[in-house]
């Protein structure tokens, strides 16, 4: 039986936990393996020097993290592509498609399909990662236990977030305990994701059977932009401290809160920020995408934001008495709300009633450096997204034929459909259509949007890496069974 002293059964926001030399080790644990299968730009040389001398590192870090004038090292810009269309044009060759339209072509030179991601020394991710082991169980035991299927449930416990939660133990009272001895550090994505995308249909279902007819219940995505990039750190340092001082008994420790300041005070280098012009990209000040602690503070940013728009279940939106709000959770910048209207007439301007009361409510409680995406706005159906064919249906049925153990023929037949949905493309068709009587067929065409395009392909990528790793032992198991027959 393993036994742990007394001291690090539950670790605490203080500059004795931050400069420990076992709550450094463990960060790093935390760090280097996260970065080795998530960073595909990560340093893997650095990673490796860390870990020959992580004995040393370890001791050498925990004293520097005292000092009074310590500093992250410049943030270096890598500069990832976005999924983008491109096509074979007869005269031009390979090229993307918005280069051949010129209204198009110039929005994309202004605004490129480039995302800011940013690279970080190990030292500098470890400490991040020791602040978030230092906050973990607050943080979390506001957030709520997310695992629970029992979405109404769920609901009534006031649990909100799914993306980026920490891999936790709960007790009676629902206090979390994350599990911060060990190399894991958040749940796992299709795991949470398929929670998110089941929540708001199960709850619709359950609206639609209890108080509407079928075809007046809605789901309404919103989304965040550029969601990391926007967040305040000094705001985000305050909304730590009031968590630490609502979930744990001890004083605030203020030597531990101004090495935070300082550890979190990242700066661009100065060849980033000239590539960055040079390149059209616009990098924030807010959390570095590609920081393996972004993904737990970017949620202890929004958690009154959640609970804010949570104490509307059950009721109409604020001047619209016929718009009535039944549930509402998020994933990192994905925002979902079930919605259930009188009217049917109301439709065309659910979108808009809804976009605008939360991003007034997003200003108030979120930030005003936060705001909403209005193109990206989407209103569903439910009774398009209650059925075993939508995207998440699919995602569904291709995680459970997946989740044992598969023989070949399931195996080819998940890859032609993980492969078709490699191809598909965001339909680029018009928010409404108020000159003609088409509004109904473009709500149609539109309706299949439960899951974004990048998640999708993210998920199909993944899963048919696993589906290759599979056969390729499959393949090997045939060839020594028939080389030692």
């Amino acid at each position: 039986m393993k036994l742990i002293a007394e001291k690090y059964k539950s670790l605490k926001p203080t500059i004795e936990y931050l400069s420990d030399e076992v709550v450094i080790a463990q960060a790093w644990k935390k760090t280097h393996g996260y970065m080795r299968h998530h960073n595909w730009y990560a340093d893997t040389l650095a990673l490796d020097i860390s870990a020959l001398g992580l004995e040393s590192n370890a001791k050498i870090w925990a004293e520097e993290i005292k000092k009074k004038d310590i500093s992250p090292y410049p943030l270096v810009l890598i500069p990832a592509a976005k999924s983008d269309e491109w096509i074979v044009d007869e005269e031009k060759g390979w090229l993307p498609k918005s280069l051949l339209d010129e209204d198009s072509k110039e929005d994309r030179i202004k605004k490129p399909p480039l995302r800011p991601l940013a690279h970080l020394r190990v030292r500098d991710q470890t400490w991040a990662t020791a602040v978030m082991l230092c906050m973990a169980d607050a943080v979390e035991t506001a957030q709520g236990d997310c695992s629970e299927e029992n979405f109404l449930k769920v609901q009534q416990r006031k649990v909100f977030s799914y993306g980026n939660r920490l891999l936790c133990d709960w007790n009676d009272d629902k206090e979390a305990w994350f599990r911060w001895g060990n190399s894991e550090i958040y749940r796992k994505f299709y795991i949470d994701y398929q929670n998110f995308l089941k929540r708001s249909v199960s709850i619709g279902r359950m609206v639609a059977d209890n108080q509407r007819d079928i075809d007046h219940v809605f789901i309404v995505n919103l989304d965040l932009t550029k969601f990391y990039d926007h967040i305040d750190k000094n705001e985000l340092i305050s909304r730590l401290k009031r968590l630490s001082s609502f979930y744990n008994e001890a004083h605030l420790c203020s030597e531990f809160w101004e090495q935070v300041e300082k550890i979190t005070n990242w700066q661009w280098s100065d060849d980033s920020i000239e590539a960055a012009s040079r390149l059209g990209i616009k990098i924030g000040e807010g959390l570095p995408q590609g920081l393996v602690a972004s993904g737990f503070l970017a949620n202890t940013y929004l958690i009154n934001f959640d609970k804010e728009i949570g104490k509307y279940i059950g009721k109409p939106i604020p001047n619209s008495p016929k718009v009535v709000l039944h549930d509402y959770c998020r994933y990192v910048d994905d925002l979902r709300l079930v919605i259930s209207i009188e009217d049917e007439a109301d439709v065309d301007k659910l979108g808009d009633i809804v976009y605008r009361w939360v991003l007034k409510k997003l200003s108030a409680h979120g930030g005003k450096t936060l705001t909403l995406n209005k193109d990206k706005t989407r209103v569903t159906l439910l009774s398009d997204l209650d059925n075993t064919g939508s995207l998440s249906g699919r995602i569904a049925q291709i995680q459970h034929d997946l989740s044992g153990p598969a023989d070949r023929d399931l195996l080819e037949s998940s890859m032609g459909v993980l492969e078709g949905l490699l191809t598909i493309q965001s339909t680029d068709l018009p928010k409404s259509v108020t000159a003609v009587a088409d509004q109904a067929l473009i709500r149609l065409a539109k309706f299949d949007h439960d899951v974004r395009p990048d998640t999708l392909k993210r998920f199909a990528a993944n899963r048919l890496e696993s589906i290759m790793r599979n056969k390729r032992k499959m393949y090997v198991a045939v060839f020594f069974k028939i080389v030692f027959a």
